[in-house]
């Protein structure tokens, strides 16, 4: 089930790495006076994203001095980066800027043309075409490696203004760059450079600000600019190639229903928050009630109790609220084969055990005849429909067992419905969907009353129990009990479809030691000595290291007609 954890890709990298996962804001003098014209004016149409900053000078001051920086570039987690194809592709991009620029693209080169409120509006994902402007004091740039390179490259003209062109003829890559009063232009193709020139000179031509998609995420964000902005062409970012190659949640279907977003950071202490729209091509038809859905998940936030590490409340019908049931709770059946009730026959031959015809089958398929064993999840659906599921609370975590050695990961799934559940026909879906998976003839698997709940026992234990028209399902009883005595300990948020949060400094060091466990990934060293180390007890472990500091993430969400409304949230320890 889809999580709508909905953000894109290039676009998510730069906010992360440049603001909500590293960004620590810097005990400085209010911000100087902007530009008089907002940059959006000034950056060329055409472009799938576009990115802006109130300072990033002081930005990237705060990443060069995080402890996360220096934790990154030492993890297991860059390493593997480092041997990513995307890692090498940008890599040589970066050869050929530099080649192109007479000056390397590093650091220095990134610091000295770092400026003010700053711009970055990127054309072509794969060949990384794009226009960065800065507001940036020319006496500031004048002694920058990049402005004593200008002798050794071409010198053109336009929009009331000298620019210096250079090209790198391996690649073909263009880079051009000038200087017009306070601003730093920065492009990839020459045409650009032209067209932000004449822009800068008031001349006719058309800019970003102009385009539909962008104005209409514009009128639909905060007034209120963060401390980064974000705009996104997601009618055409989502059949990119390459970004359909390397983003990651390969959720590219349900994003190609959407025309554009815009996510404004603000830095707010210890607490950075995210404000995102984004725009549906079309107005949602035959979604929940306003008045139904909503309290529905309202109500459910209030059972969320105080230690827990993560939990998603969401609106839902009763396929939804299956899908999860099995995923977290219910066994899991990982193939199924037909009941034989006599020996198998044995077919005599000259010895041969297969033919050339025998490589076109699939083995990564179930095969076609195995028998339909789903009649106590097409019940437990039933009885879902009967009530009327409307939303759903999944909350896990997890905690020392017995003797407090190993971990154990409780999971709780509670239901609202319209109408009230029927116990007695609940009983008898889960027992048969239990059975299906675990035993012959529903043996050994009884309800029996412990407390509050209901007990199935057997091989696989769950507990359940119902309090008017809301239904309670765990593998914990300590876990069920909690939530039926919870007060409330999260706030509640009325009007939302959809809220979730990760609380990351409870759970960060039960990972690692759970994945060093379970985690069977081989280690290896390539020809080359290339180290690839285990994915989830190194790779991501080391990433969860990294960030150490940050204690939780919640997203929390509503929708309109033609528009969804995410509100991200990250809660730092410092």
């Amino acid at each position: 089930m889809s999580k709508r954890w909905i953000f894109i890709g290039i676009a998510f990298v730069v906010s992360v790495a440049a603001g909500s996962m590293m960004y620590r804001p810097l005990h400085a003098p209010e911000l100087p006076a902007v530009a008089v014209r907002p940059l959006d004016e000034v950056v060329p149409e055409g472009a799938l994203l576009y990115i802006e900053a109130k300072d990033f000078s002081r930005l990237l001051q705060a990443w060069n001095a995080s402890p996360e920086k220096a934790a990154w570039l030492g993890s297991d987690n860059r390493g593997v980066f480092a041997q990513s194809r995307l890692f090498l592709r940008l890599e040589r991009h970066f050869r050929h800027f530099g080649a192109a620029a007479g000056v390397p693209a590093d650091r220095d080169f990134v610091t000295a043309a770092a400026g003010e409120e700053s711009a970055l509006a990127l054309y072509d994902i794969g060949k990384i075409q794009f226009v960065y402007i800065t507001h940036l004091h020319s006496r500031n740039f004048l002694n920058s490696a990049l402005w004593q390179s200008r002798n050794k490259l071409q010198t053109r003209f336009a929009g009331g203004a000298t620019f210096f062109l250079g090209k790198d003829d391996e690649s073909k890559q263009d880079v051009a760059f000038a200087v017009a009063g306070d601003y730093l232009v920065l492009t990839t193709r020459e045409d650009l450079m032209v067209r932000t020139l004449q822009l800068l000179d008031k001349q006719p031509e058309r800019s970003i600000n102009k385009e539909p998609w962008y104005s209409a995420a514009v009128a639909a964000a905060a007034k209120a600019r963060g401390d980064l902005r974000m705009v996104l062409d997601l009618k055409r970012i989502a059949v990119e190639p390459h970004f359909r190659t390397y983003w990651v949640p390969q959720n590219i279907t349900e994003m190609q229903g959407y025309l554009s977003a815009i996510s404004d950071l603000y830095c707010e202490g210890n607490v950075y928050r995210e404000e995102r729209v984004l725009l549906r091509k079309e107005n949602r038809q035959g979604g929940h009630e306003e008045g139904n859905a909503s309290p529905a998940v309202a109500d459910l936030l209030r059972m969320v109790p105080s230690d827990y590490g993560f939990y998603q409340a969401q609106t839902a019908g009763s396929q939804d609220v299956l899908q999860v049931l099995q995923q977290v709770i219910l066994p899991q059946r990982h193939e199924a084969s037909e009941t034989e009730r006599q020996a198998p026959q044995v077919s005599l031959t000259d010895g041969e055990v297969g033919s050339a015809s025998d490589l076109e089958t699939r083995i990564d398929a179930p095969a076609d005849n195995q028998p339909d064993l789903n009649g106590g999840s097409s019940e437990l659906k039933r009885q879902l429909d009967l009530a009327g599921a409307t939303a759903f609370l999944e909350i896990q975590s997890t905690q020392r067992g017995p003797g407090g050695v190993l971990l154990t990961m409780p999971n709780l799934v509670i239901v609202n419905a319209a109408r009230s559940w029927d116990l007695s026909a609940l009983e008898r879906a889960i027992r048969s969907q239990v059975a299906n998976a675990l035993s012959v003839s529903e043996l050994g698997f009884h309800w029996r009353q412990a407390g509050e709940y209901l007990q199935l026992d057997g091989l696989h234990s769950i507990f359940i129990a119902v309090r008017g028209k809301t239904l309670f399902v765990s593998n914990r009883p300590e876990t069920l009990v909690v939530a039926l005595q919870s007060s409330g300990a999260v706030q509640t948020v009325e009007g939302v479809t959809y809220v979730a949060a990760f609380n990351h400094a409870r759970e960060r060091d039960h990972f690692a030691e759970l994945t060093r466990i379970l985690d069977l990934t081989p280690e290896t060293t390539g020809g080359n000595g290339e180290y690839s180390p285990r994915f989830f007890s190194r790779n991501i472990a080391s990433l969860s290291r990294t960030l150490g500091r940050l204690d939780s993430e919640k997203v929390v969400e509503r929708e309109e007609n033609d528009k969804l409304f995410q509100t991200v949230t990250y809660t730092w320890s410092y």
